[in-house]
């Protein structure tokens, strides 16, 4: 079946993320020219007790555990049967990711070539939709004893590429396994082929589950190598183990350029929401902090929740925040900082000096001690980081994004798309919406690309 050694691999877990927990039982099936040369099995002692649910599904207890080795006791024996071999598993990155990274731990470099019985499974079976090891047992009527048992689970495996060989041939099998071999760090659930349709070009990459739900959302001026990267992370990172392990499908939305893909990414965040995207999620008030000057010229600060509108003078609002809470905490470093009053930055409504002046922390803006002109130097300053930035354009502009494509901008704010092409020129007008994503986005990329960019004012 194989030209080289192979190990057939399994692994019980205290938990399902490798950099959190620890194998607490493995087993490992050596064959070498097909025949069985070793085999080790055994539990091992995590060091902390074991969640219930992993006691309910493995049925291993914290009394089975308490007189197994660490894994540094068997860390020698186990480096030796898996030396050499292809490292065989179902679902190979997460049992690879948890022998990798414990073995290491130990003092082992451990870097074997991986073969994924789920994906050989798709592509030696393409008719069939599960994959998993209880579809595999059932389907072929695989010989078992103790599902999610370590021993049981690599023996299954090896019965089941052993079964795919017969049913196949030799050819067949060298050739699936061969693309997996050079394509190792692909997710198991995704057809190789998908690989082959991506392109190295701009735009906006969605990874789908098993039921064609958007797990995350991403862009790229080269698409294919960018998702390359995520699957290749995979083994060293848990967020995008856990993405891989669930990615089944990629859709892929191409743009001009990177201002486009970028601008596009932010919107499919809010639209979609993927479960892997945290930063770039919908948010439809901000808590908004305005500046004014009372009665005496010193600058104070209010604040409140809504929609920010692109008709907002922006020159006037000091910071958005997407809770109360970061409000907060922004404002008090602030004010800690520059020595700044909590009664003019609204967090007081104390009579006669403030808290802090009493302190020695404040300079006493609040009773009048320090000038209007003194106080509101430091106030400028310490706002000046997060206060938004006055549009820098006297009306709206098109950005141009290259083939006759701009994007129309006003306020820091997308109000539509320009097309230009045989004569005509067409405008998709959308609803102007305010996004902080948007802006700082928008921002960031005036700054890096300054000079380079081609701006006309719009008016049409």
């Amino acid at each position: 079946m194989f030209d080289r050694p192979v190990v057939y691999v399994d692994i019980e877990t205290s938990g399902s993320n490798y950099t959190r927990s620890s194998i607490i039982e493995i087993a490992a099936i050596r064959v070498e020219q097909g025949r069985i040369t070793e085999e080790y099995r055994s539990l091992i002692n995590p060091g902390t007790s074991l969640p219930t649910w992993i006691t309910n599904l493995t049925g291993i207890t914290d009394d089975d555990l308490v007189q197994a080795p660490y894994f540094d006791d068997i860390a020698y024996q186990l480096h030796k049967i898996l030396d050499g071999a292809i490292f065989v598993a179902h679902n190979v990155q997460f049992d690879h990711s948890y022998v990798k990274r414990q073995l290491e731990q130990a003092g082992y470099t451990f870097r074997p070539p991986l073969l994924c019985t789920v994906r050989l499974s798709r592509a030696l079976y393409p008719q069939h939709r599960s994959h998993s090891l209880e579809s595999l047992i059932h389907r072929h009527q695989l010989g078992f004893a103790n599902r999610h048992r370590a021993y049981d689970d690599a023996a299954a495996i090896k019965q089941f590429a052993e079964l795919a060989y017969q049913e196949h041939g030799a050819e067949q099998f060298a050739a699936a396994v061969a693309q997996q071999l050079k394509t190792q760090s692909l997710p198991a659930n995704l057809a190789p082929t998908k690989m082959d349709e991506l392109k190295n070009e701009p735009g906006v990459y969605v990874f789908k589950d098993d039921a064609g739900r958007p797990l995350y959302v991403g862009k790229s001026v080269a698409i294919r190598s960018r998702v390359l990267s995520h699957f290749s992370d995979a083994k060293h990172n848990t967020k995008e183990l856990r993405m891989a392990m669930t990615t089944h499908d990629i859709e892929t939305i191409p743009a001009t350029n990177e201002l486009e893909a970028l601008l596009l990414e932010s919107e499919m965040v809010k639209n979609l929401a993927p479960i892997h995207n945290r930063k770039l999620r919908r948010v439809t008030s901000y808590y908004i902090v305005e500046k004014q000057l009372d009665e005496q010229g010193y600058a104070t600060l209010t604040f409140e929740s809504r929609p920010l509108q692109p008709t907002d003078d922006f020159n006037q609002i000091m910071g958005l925040y997407t809770s109360k809470a970061k409000l907060k905490n922004a404002l008090i470093t602030k004010l800690k900082t520059f020595e700044l009053c909590p009664k003019l930055m609204g967090l007081e409504n104390y009579k006669g000096a403030c808290f802090l002046y009493q302190l020695h922390k404040c300079h006493g803006a609040c009773i009048g001690k320090e000038s209007p002109e003194q106080y509101n130097e430091r106030f400028d300053l310490a706002m000046s980081h997060s206060k938004l930035e006055t549009w820098p354009f006297q009306s709206a502009i098109a950005v141009d994004t290259g083939k006759g494509d701009s994007v129309v901008l006003n306020n820091w704010v997308v109000t539509g798309y320009l097309n230009i092409a045989d004569g005509k020129r067409r405008f998709r007008k959308i609803e102007p919406i305010f996004s902080l994503d948007s802006y700082r986005i928008l921002r960031s990329y005036f700054k890096q690309h300054r000079g380079s960019l081609v701006i006309t004012p719009f008016t049409g």
